[in-house]
């Protein structure tokens, strides 16, 4: 019995002592894990940068070929509406009715 009490504590440190050199090769791998991680992100972080100007430009292309069709369709909107009066012919149909029904 007092063998493996002399015994344990030698076979508990030296996995102590092996476990600490586990986590501290991890620790290093990790940590080259990371920089890699940083260099790739740095690299996106670039890249989308000097796409950012292709982005305000077709953002403004788009943004003037709404307001361009809108004219345009306010436009249309506005001549058919002169020529087919919609309000009028409702508002003559209607008083028909209502007087129809008096």
């Amino acid at each position: 019995m007092e063998a493996l009490m002399e015994f344990f504590p030698i076979v508990i440190y030296c996995l102590a002592i092996a476990l600490m050199i586990l986590l501290m090769v991890f620790i290093v791998k990790l940590m080259h894990t990371v920089d890699r991680v940083n260099r790739i992100l740095d690299d996106v972080e670039r890249k989308t940068r000097s796409l950012n100007g292709l982005f305000h430009v077709i953002d403004s292309v788009t943004d003037t070929l709404s307001v361009f069709s809108d004219t345009l369709v306010s436009g249309i909107t506005g001549i058919v509406g002169k020529i087919w009066p919609k309000g009028r012919n409702r508002k003559r149909k209607k008083d028909k009715e209502m007087d129809d029904y008096e």
